[in-house]
């Protein structure tokens, strides 16, 4: 089967996204199809097409097997939506175009968000008289709701709305990363008997514990006995930094602690400003890690944490990060509700409290600091959960599955 896999994410890109593409696309070559990839010229998370593929219009790339074509984007920096959706657009006609030249597929698989690169596909597979199956792996345009950038009555808003449920009703099959997107899905277009729900994956074998982070903790400045708090991931709008922050300042008297935050994105500036005042001496930030280093991260925090603004959409929002941490043990604190809360507890991963609340947070960062037994009992079964219900190798299986009837109902 001759898979065309369209999605603005991809490797050498650097994300849960582009990770977990890379990996599927891999693995479906693995199982003996022929994957051919059309993406972006890479340029996330740092807003800028890197060097070496900069002024082209097209890279192609052989990666384990897989055809990767990477073709131009106008890339920005800038958090601005109106910009942000502006590249994205600029990636829907590059792709449009490159793929008139593309020999026709057996099936399309589509990375539905966001929407332009699922317009891109759905050309594609029209053009090429494929069936195509879509992968979706967030709330699109309700994401704009949530940060703000739109309101439900904004004619902008109504046209996304109407174009992704386009995009829905004329797929083959649709894949849901969590049950309430499914459910958000169903509800829009019925047709329930074409969304399959697929749970992300972890590599189990690099996300592992266990591992020697002398090295990784020394180029860091890690002192001897000091135990890392950390927030791994983008600083997006979705996330309640004043809250982590000031949970942060709560323990800036204990030298036995420090809070680090790894990662970048569009609120890198504020949180540079509040990490140089007095009550946060005790916390830091190391930049953005490319994902190799990803495993000794997750194995140099002691405890991770993190905290979701107040939103609906947050309750039924799985953040990727999870999976990553349940691989290696790491322990979670999270102020959410809904389903992490859920998987939390079905693990025993952690401790979650409800949004907003820091007394909560203090509590429970405390409690794994102070009781290494309890932290211990958390890492083992967040592992354990893993490697029940994570396994790549299954979740390959399945997509596969989803794909080849695809195919062959084209």
């Amino acid at each position: 089967m001759h898979i065309l896999l369209v999605t603005s994410y991809f490797e050498p890109d650097q994300g849960a996204a582009a990770v977990r593409l890379s990996r599927l696309a891999r693995q479906l070559q693995a199982r003996g199809h022929q994957v051919t990839v059309l993406t972006t010229l890479p340029n996330y998370p740092h807003g800028r097409i890197l060097d070496g593929y900069r002024g082209k219009f097209q890279v192609i790339e052989n990666r384990d097997g897989v055809r990767v074509i990477q073709v131009w984007l106008w890339a920005t920096r800038s958090p601005k939506i109106a910009l942000r959706l502006l590249s994205q657009l600029s990636f829907m006609f590059t792709a449009a175009l490159r793929g008139l030249f593309l020999p026709r597929p057996d099936v399309v698989l589509i990375e539905a968000q966001p929407v332009f690169t699922s317009l891109a596909g759905v050309f594609l597979s029209r053009l090429k008289r494929a069936p195509y199956v879509l992968n979706v792996s967030d709330f699109w345009p309700e994401y704009l709701l949530a940060v703000g950038a739109l309101s439900a009555s904004s004619p902008l808003y109504r046209i996304f709305y109407w174009l992704v449920n386009v995009t829905f009703r004329g797929a083959r099959r649709i894949v849901a990363l969590h049950p309430p997107l499914a459910e958000n899905i169903e509800s829009r277009i019925g047709q329930g008997q074409k969304i399959v729900t697929i749970y992300n994956a972890v590599d189990l074998e690099r996300f592992r514990p266990g591992l020697d982070i002398t090295s990784f903790r020394r180029q860091h400045g890690a002192s001897d006995g000091e135990k890392w708090v950390t927030f791994i991931g983008t600083f997006g709008t979705h996330m309640d930094f004043e809250t982590m922050l000031d949970v942060a300042a709560h323990f800036n008297t204990r030298q036995d602690v420090r809070f680090v935050l790894i990662g970048t994105g569009g609120r890198r500036g504020w949180i540079e400003e509040r990490l140089a005042q007095p009550d946060l001496s005790r916390a830091r930030w190391i930049g953005w890690l490319d994902h190799a280093d990803m495993p000794l991260a997750w194995n140099a925090s002691y405890i991770t944490f993190w905290a979701l603004h107040d939103h609906d959409l947050y309750r039924s929002t799985l953040q990727s990060k999870t999976y990553e941490a349940l691989g290696c043990g790491t322990p979670m604190v999270i102020a959410v509700e809904g389903i992490t809360t859920d998987l939390i507890q079905r693990s025993g991963a952690g401790i979650t409290v409800p949004f907003k609340d820091k007394a909560g947070l203090i509590a429970a960062i405390t409690r794994l600091l102070d009781d290494e037994a309890f932290r211990r009992q958390c890492s083992e079964s967040a592992r354990a959960y893993a490697e029940q219900n994570f396994d790549p190798d299954h979740v390959a299986a399945r997509y596969e599955a989803v794909l080849l009837e695809a195919a062959a109902q084209g």
